[in-house]
């Protein structure tokens, strides 16, 4: 395991930490979208029906009507992000770079990082927001605020009273809206958020800079691969690694990074002890 004391010193010297997080700060957070644990007693009839049993797989379905759809997606942002309280993980996150000029990047999609408080025009989620809904056209008509329309159905939930009047439509074409996620190949990634953190890195190549990658896997290549090739073009960039070992870092990045192999939680709380 690396050795707290150096990852603390290259934080202590920098003066802007980029953020990735993936799966494992999700995790952290209490999203665990590959879990069976629990699913089919919150979503018996969901996961009966459609033969799922994850998060995971049930945002993959396309179920049988749009207001089915709204239903589960609902309950699930309602559970997850209306409902959500930053953990001591998140907290202990702000603490350590509160003073720090700061980028997240992440893959979590949860609305954690805003919930939590961090400054929204300094996160990119890489793979959507499920508190922002697309129109489900193909056509990139923008992002809309989904909360209001996740409040109307879990009321109508409540009442047992679920209709296709509910589903929002696009103020542009009249297509159903969908959540801003990759859950086909109608995805339109967030550019305005895109290109600020591509301004962002440029404005960093000569700085101190720490990239604390948390729990990102092969899922997310793209907070992880081109953040690797940063570090490797600037001397005075240093990459510490939640969940990946010394020995998975590029050899030439020996003494610019290190590797904790362990969880979110416990690298991120040992670094602000």
């Amino acid at each position: 395991m690396a050795d707290f004391t150096t990852a603390k010193k290259w934080l202590k010297n920098a003066n802007t930490v980029i953020v990735t997080a993936g799966n494992g700060m999700a995790q952290s957070e209490g999203l665990d979208i590959l879990s069976e644990e629990r699913f089919d007693d919150q979503f018996g009839k969901i996961a009966a029906k459609y033969d799922v049993h994850t998060i995971g797989d049930a945002l993959d379905k396309k179920f049988a009507t749009w207001s089915e759809q709204w239903a589960f997606w609902s309950e699930l942002i309602n559970e997850y992000s209306l409902q959500y309280e930053p953990s001591e993980v998140m907290l202990a996150l702000k603490n350590l770079i509160r003073d720090k000029k700061y980028f997240i990047a992440t893959s979590t999609f949860a609305h954690f990082f805003e919930n939590a408080g961090f400054n929204e025009n300094r996160i990119f989620n890489a793979f959507g927001d499920w508190t922002k809904m697309q129109c489900s056209s193909g056509i990139n008509h923008g992002q809309k605020d989904d909360r209001e329309v996740v409040e109307r159905f879990l009321q109508a939930i409540k009442n047992d009273n679920v209709t296709e009047d509910l589903v929002p439509k696009c103020e542009d074409c009249n297509s159903p809206m969908e959540l801003h996620m990759p859950l086909n190949a109608n995805f339109f990634p967030d550019t305005d958020a895109n290109a600020r953190f591509r301004w962002f890195l440029t404005g960093a190549e000569d700085k101190n800079v720490v990239i604390l990658e948390l729990g990102v896997d092969e899922t997310s290549p793209q907070l992880l691969d081109p953040m690797v090739k940063l570090v490797e073009q600037f001397p005075n960039w240093h990459y510490i690694a939640a969940d990946l070992a010394d020995e998975d870092m590029p050899v030439d990045l020996e003494k610019q990074a290190l590797g904790f192999d362990s969880n979110v939680h416990d690298v991120v709380l040992g670094l602000t002890k």
